[in-house]
């Protein structure tokens, strides 16, 4: 993982609104005091922020890019963009949830920039790897986890986006409708979606992918979608 290179020269601009009420309901911001660190442009502070969630990161970012030289190239920006950027920090999400708006973001321009010289006919990119599922399907053979990767990447951009957050990084509906800023109702039907599409790419690919039964599309256990 490089170091962490930011402009760090005056301190940050103060937000309009107080970061610890931000949320509009009257608590602290969970991370009120850390921000406030941030925001003053405590050195010390943003280089705990990275040693803290750039494995995060990193993570994301290399499940949509084709190469852990671009994941790493994305972290960097993610944690510069997130500098410039803090003083607009609305407080409304804790700031992983905010860093992984970022990521998502990043990589996913990353992604379509790789894809726009791939066919333009550049022969210097760096040879295609399908962004794998990580370590939590290592346990996989080999080359069935390589098949399912090129199932996942197959789907559909926003498909693939919400499966990836929910089904390999974890994050309820809640959470993934504030990383990509749309209704929960809207990430619960892509989910929904993305199962389905993954079961019938797996199935044609000659694979058991149970775990993503789109009959289970409602979400993840304590995550049914229901209160809407």
């Amino acid at each position: 993982m490089p170091a962490l290179a930011l402009p760090m020269t005056d301190p940050l601009p103060k937000p309009a609104r107080p970061v610890a009420e931000a949320a509009g309901d009257g608590a602290p911001h969970p991370d009120a005091e850390f921000l406030a660190r941030l925001l003053a442009g405590e050195a010390m502070a943003w280089r705990a922020l990275h040693r803290e969630h750039a494995p995060d990161v990193f993570r994301l970012a290399r499940r949509f890019v084709y190469s852990d030289t671009e994941a790493e190239e994305v972290t960097q920006e993610v944690f510069v963009a997130a500098f410039r950027a803090l003083d607009r920090f609305r407080g409304q999400s804790r700031l992983k949830t905010w860093l992984y708006r970022i990521t998502v973001n990043r990589a996913l321009k990353r992604r379509r920039w790789w894809h726009r010289r791939r066919e333009a006919g550049d022969e210097h990119l760096a040879p295609q790897t399908v962004p794998g599922p990580g370590p939590e399907l290592r346990t996989v053979d080999r080359d069935q986890l390589r098949r399912l990767s090129a199932c996942i990447d197959r789907l559909e951009t926003r498909k693939r986006t919400v499966l990836v957050l929910h089904e390999l990084e974890g994050l309820d509906t809640r959470e993934i409708a504030v990383v990509l800023d749309c209704p929960r109702s809207t990430i619960l039907t892509r989910l929904a979606r993305a199962r389905t599409d993954l079961l019938a790419l797996a199935t044609r690919a000659g694979l058991d992918v149970a775990r993503f039964d789109p009959a289970q599309a409602d979400g993840s256990p304590g995550d049914t979608g229901e209160g809407e």
